[in-house]
């Protein structure tokens, strides 16, 4: 296990909340670089810090799941909230039987996705996991390492409420669809936040899938983690500014998932974050953006990439207010080497792990995390 795999699973662990220390890379501050975070009333404010007005439903778990959180990582309740057609997951769980089932909860019809969703997920160890939310409500969470530590933080995903325009696919991409009953390609545009859903598969070799309308463009590249073939093999989208969709993995050909990816359009106002402990943009390097957020309607978006080659530890950056959390968030990545790596998200500080953590070192990207504030 590396650094941060430590840090996901071990520093973050010895997070404080009161004091919001953090002992980093196996139980040092890495010769003295990480400190005590600055107390939030001297932290910057974002100008738009409004709370996300959002109710919490917590979740009725059954067949033994029960919240991961705890005295020393507090992840916070499991619960589910819906606003303008978008359903959002927070928190995280755990399955102590290891011969349990993998379901554990149910949604009510109005929180349902139109059709089934397969996810990927962050659970133990950076270990991407599957979270599978079916059209009629049903909740799974397996693969990975899924029974030990689950996060459902950064999942959301529009509802047949939100009207969606199907994508044109090119090159030989289909829609899943008529296989897995997972949607055809979509887009929607809502609130200035563009929303992607469905499912693809091709039998050519290009990976270039599809062109999203101008509307639907982001400013600068993205790479994403994304659930591919039976969550076998790391899988991730690149979308770039000329809305040209590419994806990639071994076993994006076979199954490529466009859920739980949202972003703003191009024209929303970026914040850069101010990095810390040698970690570096890599928006010179990759043509990302810089490692930015945003806050639209009280959710927070994260944006752009960066790299550590010197980094002594994975704590990146130092949060405004307003973009920590309530609770600690363990979020699956895209890092170098086509690898799952993991940002962990406290009330002050910005984390990043990998497994092995030269990867997240040398590329993590931020693109589409999406999380409401209070989270």
């Amino acid at each position: 296990m590396t650094p941060l795999a430590s840090q996901s699973r071990r520093s973050l662990r010895l997070i404080v909340a009161a004091s919001a220390l953090l002992t980093l890379a196996g139980g040092t501050a890495a010769g003295g670089t990480a400190a005590a975070a600055a107390p939030v009333a001297s932290r910057p404010m974002h100008p738009a810090m409004a709370a996300a007005t959002l109710t919490w439903h917590p979740f009725t778990l059954v067949n033994g799941w029960r919240s991961a959180s705890t005295k020393e990582l507090v992840t916070g309740k499991p619960a589910w909230a819906y606003r303008n057609g978008v359903v959002y997951f927070r928190g995280a769980i755990t399955q102590p039987n290891p011969d349990g089932s993998a379901t554990f909860a149910k949604l009510p019809k109005y929180a349902r996705p139109k059709h089934k969703l397969y996810i990927a997920v962050y659970t133990n160890g950076d270990t991407p996991g599957i979270l599978y939310v079916g059209d009629g409500g049903t909740l799974k969470a397996y693969n990975g390492s899924a029974f030990t530590f689950t996060s459902l933080a950064a999942v959301s995903y529009p509802t047949g409420a939100m009207r969606s325009h199907t994508l044109t696919l090119k090159n030989g991409w289909t829609s899943s669809q008529p296989v897995y009953d997972t949607g055809d390609p979509s887009y929607a545009v809502s609130g200035g936040v563009v929303y992607l859903s469905g499912s693809m598969r091709t039998v050519g070799s290009s990976q270039l899938a599809t062109v999203l309308p101008a509307a639907a463009r982001p400013a600068h590249r993205m790479l994403i983690f994304v659930y591919t073939f039976d969550g076998a093999a790391p899988g991730w989208l690149e979308i770039r500014p000329s809305g040209s969709v590419y994806a990639h993995g071994s076993g994006a050909d076979s199954y490529t998932s466009l859920a739980n990816i949202s972003y703003p359009a191009a024209g929303a106002k970026w914040h850069n974050f101010k990095l810390v402990d040698h970690w570096t943009s890599g928006q010179a390097t990759f043509g990302t953006a810089a490692p930015s957020y945003t806050i639209i309607n009280g959710v927070v978006y994260l944006n752009g990439s960066m790299s550590g080659a010197s980094a002594p530890n994975g704590l990146w950056t130092d949060l405004p207010s307003g973009v920590g959390t309530a609770d600690v968030l363990e979020i699956e990545v895209y890092t170098a080497n086509a690898s799952a790596g993991g940002i962990g998200v406290t009330k002050t500080l910005g984390l990043v792990s990998s497994m092995p953590f030269s990867n997240a070192k040398t590329f993590t990207s931020l693109a589409a995390i999406a999380y409401p504030q209070g989270s």
